[in-house]
């Protein structure tokens, strides 16, 4: 089965998805304290008051999916930054094991905590894997991060490819469409083994309207309408070639009602895993069967799972030594043991 990632920055799942809050008692509230270093300011004496759900959903293409699949609640870990929870969702790792703690990357360790693109790739080298992102940190070399590996020599060859946005006339809105449209080319005519497609401009609108605004909702209309051509373009490839498809959505954080992100809020830590199976009859019960029972994850829980859910494994390498560890010897000399004296 191939992998379809779509990563929706900074989506409020109870603007986008208000249904889904009550198909897991896990979206109630998060299994445990935050990290009081990241804990909220006051909020404003009279915040926006956040709209109620209209008739007409924000978002009918996930709307869709979760009818005939399944949705997992999901907690970030503050700092509830665009960055660090990148880094954690596509690596399956934490803060403390990536060093990812703001947008700017500074001191990161993402070399040695690969991405599930790479992970596939290490499984088996000869899989195809593709990336487009309107943000450049996820996917540019030359960009603070990037969090998915470049893998210079399968780019070379076609068999690992990336691209990052680059038209912003429109801020995100263009960049989005942008992105759209190359991954739903690639998505359909190359069908890679496992692809990450990423979308900026919910997380856009929730800076500068705050989640309470119309904009927000219509910029997660928006974002939605993007996820409906991909869905289409590897919908296609199953109904012509009879290729199985995972497709998984996720979001980074969710927006306070005036806007902004960062901190310990609910709905802010607040996302959620939305689980679809493009393939024969059963999908939709296989795919609720293997979520059935799975409590609410963390981020570094969502990388690990998609990659089960397909089939993945990672190797082993039973070293004897503790692997990746750089310790000196320390400046005494030699020990004058003949044994070690070559």
């Amino acid at each position: 089965m191939k992998l379809l990632l779509i990563g929706l920055d900074g989506v409020r799942i109870d603007v986008a998805l208000p249904t889904a809050l009550a198909l897991h008692e896990g979206f109630d509230r998060p299994d445990g304290p935050a990290d009081p270093r990241f804990a909220a300011e006051p909020r404003p004496a009279d915040p926006p008051q956040m709209p109620a759900p209209g008739d007409a959903p924000a978002a009918p293409t996930l709307a869709r999916l979760l009818k005939g699949g399944a949705v997992l609640p999901v907690w970030m870990t503050p700092p509830t930054d665009s960055g660090p929870g990148w880094a954690s969702l596509l690596t399956g790792t934490t803060h403390e094991q990536n060093n990812v703690w703001w947008n700017e990357f500074v001191g990161h360790r993402l070399a040695r905590t690969p991405d599930l693109l790479s992970q596939v790739f290490f499984a088996d080298p000869s899989a195809r894997t593709f990336a487009a992102s309107t943000w450049d940190a996820l996917v540019a070399a030359g960009s603070a991060g990037p969090v998915i590996h470049q893998r210079v020599d399968q780019q070379l060859g076609g068999q690992h490819q990336l691209m990052a946005a680059t038209d912003f006339s429109r801020g995100c809105a263009s960049a989005d469409v942008q992105v759209r449209t190359r991954a739903a080319w690639v998505l359909n005519h190359e069908g890679p083994d496992a692809a990450f497609v990423y979308f900026e401009g919910a997380d856009e609108a929730g800076h500068a309207h705050g989640a309470a605004s119309s904009q927000y909702r219509a910029a997660i209309t928006a974002v939605d309408e993007h996820v409906r051509y991909l869905v289409k373009a590897v919908s296609e490839r199953y109904e012509q070639l009879g290729e199985e498809w995972l497709i998984a959505v996720v979001t980074d954080h969710g927006h306070k009602p005036e806007g902004g992100h960062g901190e310990d809020e609910e709905d802010v830590r607040r996302s959620f895993l939305l689980l679809h199976r493009v393939g024969p009859d059963g999908s939709q019960a296989w795919t609720r069967q293997r979520a059935a029972g799975v409590p609410a994850l963390h981020s570094e829980d969502v990388a690990p799972l998609l990659l089960e859910l397909i089939g993945v494994t990672r190797g082993s390498w039973d070293a004897g030594h503790e692997v990746g560890v750089q310790r000196d010897i320390p400046s005494v000399g030699p020990t004058r043991d003949l044994t070690h004296e070559w």
